[in-house]
């Protein structure tokens, strides 16, 4: 269960595409909408099954079965881009974990 501004919500962990850091928020992503949740990027991820959401960057966790492309950036960066279209910055110091548990699918 989520707590938002509107009410508790429960989308499906399947439907979650991203979870992105904002100030003392994070925006969680699904298919259908967004949700502002009051709480920490660390405490919702640790709540996400592992196998399926990685941290990319010190702002966003990803469903790695959202994830359609990865594009290498400079200085060891890298552009995903997930099914809805979005895109999210893969930093070079998360990305290593990334490319190991994509090709571990």
């Amino acid at each position: 269960m989520l707590r938002t501004a509107e009410g508790w919500v429960q989308p499906p962990w399947s439907d979650i595409l991203r979870l992105s850091a904002d100030d003392k928020h994070v925006l969680v992503r699904t298919r259908a909408c967004s949700h502002r949740v009051r709480d920490s990027l660390a405490a919702l991820a640790g709540r996400l099954d592992p196998e399926r959401f990685v941290r990319v960057h010190r702002t966003e966790v990803v469903n790695l079965d959202a994830l359609v492309r990865l594009e290498p950036l400079g200085h060891g960066d890298a552009l995903l881009t997930l099914v809805d279209g979005s895109t999210v910055v893969a930093s070079r110091t998360y990305r290593p974990e990334l490319v190991r548990r994509m090709r571990g699918r």
